[in-house]
């Protein structure tokens, strides 16, 4: 479905029962809400299940006004307000898991938990984001994608469907919505907001992932009051399609707090 908000429209998949606990669920740079699907198909037999394509990725169109964490959560709520949402929970992975602390600091008296995978609390390189986003509009979106991919998964995934799949969301994308989650990612910084949080969080990372590695989600569960830190054995930056089972598992424990 479409949502029409903050002077633009945004693609969102919902599913399953509305009467049931909402959980939101992120994607990260470059990819969208279909990152999620085993997910989805997992969590949706027991909650309603959002995820938003985020501006310039999937069916959403790219923003027309620079791109920032704090606008791409103001989205989300506006898409929360728009459904009804009322109280929901949040997972997020990479850029999303950025974009779930910020809603979550926004509406603290409407979120149950969160769950953030592969992501940092401030950014981790700023001139690194700035240098990519300048190299994306003058050369594409493709000129980088090969080394993308080997961040977000281990050399011995990388011939699997899922790799395939992942490279197919990466090459949707559109070069401006990469681009200025680019910009988003070298201004963002989570931490007023996150350590004030006072909902039940878990902050997992994938055991080989190089992007946002272990110390990044150290500094992050550190930087939340009682946050609780899991690794995602065998994963790298994206964990969402190898290593859906544990990443199932993580959502089903931060639910269950």
């Amino acid at each position: 479905m479409f949502v029409r908000n903050n002077g633009q429209s945004h693609h969102v998949l919902v599913a399953g029962d509305r009467s049931r606990p909402a959980i939101v669920l992120l994607h990260s740079l470059g990819s969208s809400g279909l990152i999620w699907g085993p997910q989805i198909a997992d969590l949706s037999a027991d909650h309603l299940v959002i995820c938003p394509d985020l501006r310039g990725h999937g069916l959403t169109p790219p923003s027309t006004v620079p791109v920032t964490i704090d606008l791409l959560a103001s989205d989300i709520v506006g898409m929360l307000d728009a459904l009804g949402i009322d109280r929901f929970r949040l997972a997020g992975l990479s850029i999303g898991g950025m974009v779930a602390q910020a809603v979550a600091a926004r509406c603290a008296g409407r979120v149950g938990g969160m769950a953030i995978f592969d992501s940092s609390i401030a950014s981790l390189d700023p001139p690194m984001w700035r240098a990519r986003a300048d190299k994306i509009r003058n050369e594409g979106l493709d000129s980088i994608a090969k080394s993308v991919l080997s961040r977000w998964v281990t050399p011995e995934d990388m011939a699997t469907p899922e790799t395939a799949g992942l490279a197919r969301m990466l090459a949707q994308t559109q070069d401006e919505g990469y681009a200025a989650g680019c910009d988003a990612l070298a201004v963002a910084d989570c931490r007023m907001g996150s350590a004030a949080l006072a909902i039940p969080v878990v902050v997992a990372v994938g055991e080989f992932d190089t992007a946002t590695p272990l110390a990044a989600s150290e500094m992050l569960a550190s930087s939340i009051p009682d946050a609780r830190l899991r690794i995602v054995r065998g994963a790298a930056h994206i964990p969402t399609l190898h290593q859906a089972d544990q990443v199932i598992g993580i959502l089903r424990d931060m639910l269950a707090l």
